[in-house]
Order: C-alpha cells, then sequence, then structure tokens
C-alpha cells in the first residue's frame, strides 16, 4: 500500500471514529436581559438584570442615588421611558411605558406570587446613602417566550407599595426612575 493510500484509509478510520464518538452537550448560558435605570433628570441611578432559571427568572436590582426608605418597583408593559402627556398637557414622567405588566389580564394588585400583576415587584428598600439592592425568583416572570420581559420597562416609584387596588395600584406614587428591558449591557 502507497503513502497516498495509507493516508486516504487512516482519514476514512478518523472520519467513522469521530461519527461513531457519543456527543457531548454543552449547556447554553443562560438567557439575561438587564435595564439601566434613569431618574427623571437622566442620571442612572441603578440597574436590574433578569436571568432566565428553570420555571422562571432570577431578578436583582441595584439602585445608587435614589431616596431613602421603601420604593414600589414594577415591570410596566412597554420599554419606554419617555414622559407622556394628558390632553392639559400635564406630564407623567416616565409615562410612555404604559401599565402594570398584566400578561394574563388579572386586572389586580396583590403583590409577588399574589395572583395579580406579574408586574408586582417585592419592595426596593434604599438606604440613607441612596443605595439599596433587592433579589428575588419570580416563577411569574419569563425573559423568553411569549410573555417575555423583554421591551418591557422596570419603573421605580416614589413611595412604598401597599400591594392593594386602594388606592389604584398600591399608592406607590409617581415614577421617579426607569429601565427599558433589552439585552444585556455593555459593563
Amino acid at each position: 500500500m502507497n503513502t497516498a493510500s495509507r493516508v486516504r484509509s487512516l482519514a476514512a478510520a478518523l472520519v467513522l471514529c469521530v461519527g461513531f464518538a457519543p456527543a457531548v452537550a454543552v449547556a447554553a448560558p443562560p438567557v439575561t436581559l438587564e435595564a439601566a435605570i434613569y431618574d427623571v433628570a437622566g442620571h442612572r441611578v441603578g440597574f436590574a438584570r433578569f436571568v432566565g432559571v428553570d420555571g422562571g427568572t432570577q431578578v436583582t436590582v441595584i439602585s445608587q442615588g435614589l431616596p431613602p426608605g421603601p420604593h414600589g418597583v414594577h415591570i410596566h408593559e412597554f420599554g419606554s421611558c419617555f414622559a407622556s402627556f394628558d390632553t392639559k398637557g400635564v406630564a407623567t414622567p416616565f409615562g410612555s411605558a404604559g401599565g402594570h405588566y398584566d400578561p394574563l389580564m388579572t386586572g389586580m394588585h396583590k403583590g409577588p406570587d399574589g395572583g395579580g400583576h406579574a408586574g408586582d415587584l417585592p419592595m426596593l428598600q434604599v438606604n440613607p446613602d441612596g443605595s439599596g439592592m433587592v433579589a428575588f425568583y419570580a416563577a411569574n416572570l419569563h425573559v423568553t417566550g411569549p410573555n417575555t420581559l423583554l421591551g418591557k420597562a422596570i419603573i421605580v416609584h416614589a413611595n412604598a407599595d401597599d400591594y392593594t387596588d386602594t388606592p389604584p395600584n398600591g399608592g406607590s406614587g409617581p415614577r421617579i426612575a426607569c429601565g427599558a428591558i433589552g439585552g444585556k449591557l455593555a459593563q
């Protein structure tokens, strides 16, 4: 057998071996969405990360520069953080984000895991130095699929949320910060 024949035979054997080798599964990294959060003056005051995990989403919200105290935090239906204006020209900061994200159309504000709006999130407690963080798992939020968070907004409100519909939407007050939820941000 000449050298060329030997090389062809070895190559054929290698192809057969590789063709029958067991496949090795490589886990894909989890899908991650993020939002830079800005106040009404346009200053970056926070960051939110949404990581797809089995059956839901791991959410982390970190703030710096917000007023101290408890703040209602919600996912809103549109990923836009512009002001909206009523018929008299009165502005609602971040009004273009729309209402609370409610893909199941419950029409109820019952708080995290309460069976109401999927956009009801745990409270963000901000320290006297303006820093705050809340991290939690949410079975009713998803980073992929028909009810993805992609293209929604995260809103921080001025006051605590009592998770009731009286006053409307829990009385968490005006919108003081907003972030459009999209793909991973450059760090």
